[in-house]
């Protein structure tokens, strides 16, 4: 026999695996390989997953069912892919078993067999194997990989949000202030990134962090999938692996000794310590010599597999950002002393804007930076008492006093810390030496989440305990006394005296979107944001105050916040039109090619023309139209698309050994990335539109102009119930997130961003439908209609 074969599935269902069980016996009797399951494998007095993972190294070519996205298998598909094995996968045709298998499509670069019986998947595979290269797919992949870095690590986190999962997200912040590289693969920034995204990942970094989710939650069969076969890929290379998973988390036998169980958090914090400390010391030691070295620049020879674009989201490459970040109009207004509310939908740049614009002015040092990221911060228990004080005077009041006391405690911790490194330190009897002090004596110098905790907790004991017959004032004398006393009134103080001589102060507040969840509480999240808004103006006119007191301190507040959220926000506000908004699009064709131009640059020697990349490693055309065009009429108009977009063309071109990227490459780059832009979407707005998976799949194999009466049908297939009025209301919500366009004039469609266009969009659609005597019509985005399969309208 020429080959040795091992097959990974699952035990149930029964009836797939005795399918698989039959093939393997055809296998072996056609006499074309020794063919083994994982059942026949013995593992007396050794773990599972070990006599598993021994019997891959021993095979040449390795058969996995995936049918039901076992997390076992999974495992041992990331191993034998790492091992350079001859992989095929097999899926057991059924509806729910291809809808599985589309809506996880990670390995869309692996060959997969659909088959019924034993003996077509036997048939299939033998056939498949016997006409195949001896290049295995780790070989074209491996021709991207970066370097290991020293200090790096991979984290990927889960979909829901769970005390795990904050703490989680806070240590891992923690690390990257002290400089570690992190590397993190968040389904809601980034969605379902490419396979090859996944291996030079954790390639290239020293550990990898995972986490499981827990079975009650949304999504976590395809979360648990995927970080399954990423652990088993970690196992193989032979990185640090950490498996974080909360209590409720059922997993597969073989895992269990390879999971770390969340309890609290002060035992995850010294396992995390202890796993990163080793990590990183092993690697030193198995590399002594290494060090930073500075990139070369590439010479123009360097062939295509070696075309470095940086990552497409923002918060994974704040390093070299400086070295192509693109410098707009709302980048500027950043960097100008005013303050200002920066609105724009994921993907269009602002966390890029923000990580740069702290770069740039912490560059100057008679400037103070303080970021704040909600993920660092649990907004769901002020929410809560939000929610419990219902509609009465109360909450604007609690949300004032919240901000007030979140952003002058953020500016003094930020002011303490800046001092400390120094090389003089901080000198007794300073006004620096004062605020630490106070803070210390306030119990302010812990993280901030754990003060946020204990206010809530304070702040709900005291609403059971407030008399009902308490007057308003004297009800918001509590809260206030509860939230923060006259700290903050004292912090006004100590700050003035501490940052009087600072050029500014800088408040830069992104990713608020992370409280936006899927509840009956969007009133009370939508109030609490709103009162953000619109104390960003009176603190930074309370800082401008100055008398025998109080010092002034000149201080600026940007705020980051993605646009569907604004635009309902705003609808709380009671004087929208004094919230200073500027919102971040990239309409401009030629701006938005500034964005891989400037990337491609970075690695080019000075000089060269930015028309290079398209003339030099593009083909000029694609169907008859200009390269560039037929990529910008195929994606989202975001920088995180063109950059997503742009990588899998070239890992294509790359992974087929062209020496350019040809149409063939250009046409598989819409199947990664329609993929991408559907998961992003999923990600991205499934907390706000009910149903949005299940709607968003009955568009699969439909045309992409549809009336309205079409419209609707689908969306009500989708829908569990709520008839027309609900499908009504998905129908708005689709058209807000620009999955569906609105046919303004005949063949002229627009893809609103703005709740003001689409209001415009709406009523020239209805004279446009009056006109022309028919239903007004709407158009799927060319993004998402490669991966659903949509044909053009006839």
């Amino acid at each position: 026999m020429e080959h040795k074969v091992f097959l990974g599935y699952s035990k149930s269902p029964a009836d797939v695996s005795q399918e698989i069980q039959h093939a393997t016996n055809v296998i072996n009797r056609s006499g074309f390989a020794e063919a083994q399951t994982w059942e026949a494998t013995p593992a007396t007095g050794r773990l599972i997953i070990e006599t598993v993972l021994r019997a891959i190294d021993d095979s040449a070519i390795c058969l996995f069912d995936v049918t039901t996205l076992s997390e076992n298998v999974l495992f041992e598909v990331g191993y034998a892919f790492s091992q350079q094995k001859h992989i095929v996968l097999s899926v057991h045709r059924t509806p729910k078993s291809e809808h599985d298998w589309r809506a996880f499509d990670i390995f869309s670069t692996i060959g997969c067999i659909f088959y019924e019986t034993g003996s077509e998947l036997a048939s299939k595979f033998m056939t498949g194997m016997a006409a195949a290269s001896e290049k295995t797919l780790w070989d074209d992949v491996s021709q991207a990989l970066d370097g290991h870095s020293r200090n790096s690590l991979f984290y990927v986190p889960t979909y829901h949000t769970s005390e795990a999962e904050r703490n989680l997200r806070r240590m891992v912040g923690k690390e990257r202030d002290l400089g570690t590289k992190v590397t993190i693969a968040d389904p809601a920034e980034q969605g379902s990134a490419p396979l090859a995204w996944y291996v030079n990942a954790v390639y290239s970094s020293t550990a990898t962090l995972l986490q499981m989710s827990a079975e009650r939650h949304d999504r976590n069969r395809l979360h648990n999938a995927r970080t399954a076969f990423i652990a088993g890929l970690a196992r193989g290379l032979n990185r640090p692996l950490l498996i974080v998973v909360d209590e409720e988390y059922r997993g597969p036998v073989d895992y269990k000794d390879i999971l770390y169980t969340y309890h609290n958090k002060k035992k995850l914090s010294e396992k995390l310590k202890d796993w990163l400390g080793k990590a990183f010391e092993g690697w030193r030691r198995e590399n002594p010599q290494a060090a930073h070295l500075e990139v070369p620049k590439m010479e123009l020879a360097t062939e295509l597999k070696e075309l470095k674009f940086g990552e497409y989201v923002a918060e994974n490459e704040s390093d070299t950002l400086d070295e192509y970040f693109v410098e707009t109009a709302e980048y500027e207004a950043v960097l100008r002393e005013s303050s200002v509310v920066f609105v724009g939908r994921k993907g269009m740049g602002k966390s890029a804007n923000m990580i740069r614009a702290s770069q740039a002015l912490g560059d100057d040092r008679r400037n103070l930076v303080c970021l704040i990221r909600p993920t660092n911060y649990d907004l769901d228990g002020l929410v809560d008492v939000l929610h419990s004080l219902g509609g009465d005077g109360n909450q604007s009041f609690l949300v004032e006093s919240f901000w007030r006391f979140l952003l002058y405690s953020e500016i003094a911790i930020t002011t303490v810390a800046a001092a400390e490194r120094l090389p003089a330190g901080i000198s007794p009897g300073t006004p620096v030496a004062h605020l630490r002090d106070y803070l210390e004596q306030n119990d302010i110098s812990d993280e901030f989440s754990v003060r946020l905790e204990r206010v809530i907790e304070g702040e709900l004991a005291e609403l059971k305990e407030a008399p009902r017959q308490s007057t308003i004032q004297k009800q918001r004398e509590r809260i206030a006394q509860v939230l923060h006393g006259n700290i903050v009134g004292n912090l006004r103080r100590l700050l003035g005296d501490a940052l009087r001589d600072r050029h500014r102060v800088a408040l830069l507040i992104d990713n608020l979107d992370s409280s936006w969840t899927k509840s009956g509480q969007l009133h009370s999240q939508a109030v609490l944001l709103v009162g953000l808004l619109g104390a960003v103006s009176r603190i930074a006119e309370d800082f401008q105050k100055e008398n025998n007191r109080l010092q002034s301190v000149n201080v600026t507040i940007s705020v980051f916040l993605r646009s569907d959220i604004y635009d309902e926000v705003i609808k709380e506000a009671r004087e929208p039109d004094k919230i200073n908004a500027k919102r971040i699009d990239w309409n401009q064709p030629e701006l938005l090619k500034r964005v891989m131009d400037e990337r491609y640059l970075a690695a080019r020697p000075a000089g060269t023309s930015p028309d290079e990349l398209w003339q030099k490693f593009f083909c000029a055309e694609v169907n008859g139209v200009p390269t560039m065009d037929h990529i910008f009429d195929t994606i989202l108009p975001r920088p995180r698309d063109l950059v997503y977009f742009c990588k899998a063309a070239v890992q294509n071109a790359a992974n087929a050994r062209h020496s350019i990227v040809d149409e063939n490459d250009i046409r598989e780059a819409e199947k990664t990335y329609s993929k991408f832009a559907v998961d992003a979407l999923l990600v991205e707005y499934s907390s706000t539109i009910e149903h949005l998976e299940d709607v968003i799949y009955e568009f699969t194999g439909s045309q992409d102009l549809l009336s309205r009466s079409a419209v609707l049908m689908l969306i009500s297939g989708g829908l569990e119930e709520g008839g027309s009025e609900a499908a009504e209301g998905v129908l708005e919500g689709l058209l807000k997130i620009s999955f569906l366009g609105i046919e303004v004039r005949d063949g002229e469609i627009w893809y609103p961003e703005r709740a003001d266009q689409l209001r415009k969009g709406k009523i020239l659609a209805r004279k446009t439908s009056r006109r022309e005597n028919r239903e007004e019509r709407y158009q799927i985005h060319p993004a998402y209609r490669n991966f659903l399969e949509v044909e053009p309208w006839a």
